[in-house]
């Protein structure tokens, strides 16, 4: 594990697995191309994964349906499934794209009442993108009371974006880095990215990422797979 990927990830391996997911969801999500268990392993291997957890990882994705496999000769290669690539597609702009610009309203409304489409805070009082009929709803523009954020993003998850931040933002990558360092470092990005973002509520309203620091943590994630962006499959294809 090169010093870079170390500082990315901290101090936990992270879960085979889920890193796999993560290689083809960055790598493969745009096409069904296979790519081979010795790639797979070599990717994994500069994680600190031995090939033994690997194979039981991809046995697992293969049983959940996030991966198919042939034979090619006596090598197993694998690739996204159909349900694998739409559940790729499906979290891509998440993970890619940019923060939403919605403005956002308190809405408070009879708690009888099935609750709108929105991210509810107290029985009868939640946040949401457009004013829900008989309530009253009022527009957002200062920073959410702490007391809101504390019951909407957990403790733990804020914790994890300002220590992804302070990891990144003082992240060194070697101009003579290799394509398969650039492409590990590249991947432990997406990876730690997408294990913050994924677990935020599906409405990312703007006035929520602000309280809880995410878009400096945004821009330094884009920045930095900005300049990782010719990283390819290709070049590292059974490396």
């Amino acid at each position: 594990m090169t010093p870079a990927v170390a500082q990315i990830l901290g101090v936990e391996t992270p879960r085979v697995w889920s890193f796999i997911v993560t290689i083809f969801g960055d790598l493969a999500r745009h096409d069904d191309r296979y790519i081979s268990s010795r790639t797979l392993n070599r990717l994994t291997a500069e994680i600190g994964v031995k090939p033994e957890a690997t194979r039981v990882a991809l046995y697992r994705l293969r049983k959940e349906d996030w991966l198919e496999s042939t034979k090619l000769g006596r090598e197993s290669h694998y690739r996204l499934t159909k349900n694998g690539r739409k559940l790729s597609r499906e979290a891509a702009p998440r993970i890619y794209g940019p923060a939403s610009d919605h403005s956002v309203m308190l809405s408070i409304y009879d708690p009888a009442l099935s609750p709108p489409d929105g991210l509810r805070i107290l029985s009868g009082i939640s946040l949401v993108k457009t004013g829900f009929a008989d309530a009253l709803n009022i527009e957002i523009d200062k920073p959410l009371p702490k007391w809101i954020v504390d019951r909407l993003i957990d403790e733990e998850l804020q914790r994890a974006i300002l220590d992804l931040q302070r990891r990144l933002s003082v992240l060194a990558i070697s101009s003579n880095a290799s394509d398969l360092d650039r492409t590990v470092v590249r991947l432990s990005i997406v990876h730690e990215w997408r294990r913050i973002i994924l677990r935020l509520p599906v409405a990312p309203y703007q006035v929520l990422e602000q309280a809880i620091s995410l878009p400096d943590l945004r821009q330094t994630v884009q920045e930095l797979l900005s300049s990782l962006s010719d990283v390819s499959l290709d070049q590292i294809i059974d490396v």
